[in-house]
């Protein structure tokens, strides 16, 4: 049984995808570099500081990597103040789980960086616990910052269903041992891994949805 449902952040529950690439391509061209779209699926769900290192290693850029975070920091948040919303159906979406499931949100997203973002649209109110980039000692791709958040709700991977939309992600869900949701949107169908159930809105998960889950597997 499904006791709890936990959330990654960016193009899950905050449509940032979109912001994060408009301003990291800004970024990038200053330096001549154009990064190809097949790319993105490779960012996705990093952490700030290892985003930075992939492509500087990936693209031969020579500047510094603090000056390339200071300055893509700037491009973000520029980005994130004209834009910040939540995802389609996220609102709707926690109405009807709310009263049902406990709730959780894991980012790779720095803590500052959310602290900025709660501010703006107010984060905090929709989970029971909140996990960051740099909260574990392991980020995703790792298992450990999904464990954390199950330890603190009190739940076990069979009792927890995850949400999320990158191969990072995805890749750290599964290895929670937890049932895993695919949101598609930010990577091609192909390139996930295999998960428990594909959506392609967050209007696709109901209670029913989420029972099937556990009831499906048993049959």
């Amino acid at each position: 049984m499904i006791k709890s449902v936990v959330f990654d952040m960016d193009g899950v529950v905050v449509d940032s995808e979109p912001l994060y690439q408009r301003a990291e391509e800004s970024l990038f061209q200053e330096y001549g570099v154009t990064i190809p779209p097949e790319d993105w699926k490779l960012f996705r769900g990093c952490t700030e500081e290892r985003f930075y290192e992939l492509a500087r290693n990936r693209y031969g850029i020579t500047a510094p990597l603090e000056q390339l975070r200071v300055k893509g920091r700037q491009r973000v948040l520029e980005e994130f103040d004209a834009g910040l919303d939540y995802n389609q159906g996220f609102l709707d979406l926690h109405t009807r789980l709310a009263d049902h499931y406990r709730l959780g949100l894991v980012t790779s997203t720095p803590g500052d960086i959310f602290q900025w973002m709660e501010q703006k649209i107010g984060l905090d109110r929709y989970f029971d616990e909140v996990i960051t980039g740099g909260m574990t000692v392991n980020n995703k791709p790792h298992p450990e910052p999904y464990l954390e958040m199950m330890r603190r709700l009190g739940v076990t991977p069979a009792e927890t269903a995850i949400v999320e939309d990158s191969i990072n992600g995805l890749t750290s869900a599964i290895a929670s041992g937890a049932w895993t949701i695919a949101l598609t949107g930010s990577v091609p169908l192909e390139d996930m891994p295999p998960t428990n159930a594909v959506i392609h809105s967050l209007e696709e998960i109901t209670i029913p949805f989420l029972d099937n889950l556990v009831a499906e597997s048993h049959e």
